[in-house]
């Protein structure tokens, strides 16, 4: 592990060139350990080429950014995603498609029922102004049987007042 330390951050390299150079190496990492008073202290190290004023918290292991090479997607799933838009864009066009077709043959279902309705509506008119000369030659029948009728009663009126006349007393 100490190697994979060495090898990930290259500041934990110059601690351990450091330490190789004290006397003891590993025992004076070890001094504090039994001792109470003893306090363990870390010290961050800036890069060289980092600027003084600058300040970066240092790089956690396991929230670092992965590599470009990890980050990079299959390369099938860019051919299965451009797949998936193309079903898609497939699918859409079947779909306006059929409702332009669906909406054709509407249309020609409503131009007949339009037709229909309109000679219906003719019919109806026709029908209409029928039943205005019925009505209005029923009425006309009824007003010559009434001048018929009253011609009768005129008539009989007169041939009952020549029949008086006519007849000897």
């Amino acid at each position: 592990m100490a190697a994979e330390e060495l090898h990930m951050n290259p500041g934990a390299r110059r601690q351990e060139a450091a330490s190789k150079e004290k006397p003891g190496g590993a025992s004076a990492n070890m001094k504090g350990v039994d001792d109470p008073d003893y306090e363990n202290i870390t010290f961050t190290f800036r890069n060289q080429d980092q600027q003084k004023g600058s300040y970066s918290p240092p790089k956690s292991e396991a929230w670092s950014r992965p590599s470009s090479d990890s980050a990079r997607a299959p390369p099938w799933l860019h051919t299965a995603v451009m797949s998936l838009y193309i079903l898609l864009a497939l699918l859409s066009i079947i779909l306006l498609a059929w409702v332009l077709v669906n909406n054709s043959v509407m249309s020609q279902e409503l131009l007949v029922l339009k037709r229909e309705l309109w000679n219906v509506h003719e019919c109806q008119g026709e029908q209409k102004q029928g039943w205005r000369r019925a009505h209005q030659t029923a009425t006309e029948a009824k007003e010559g049987l009434r001048r018929v009728q009253s011609d009768v009663q005129a008539g009989n009126e007169r041939l009952k007042a020549l029949s008086a006349e006519s007849k000897p007393q």
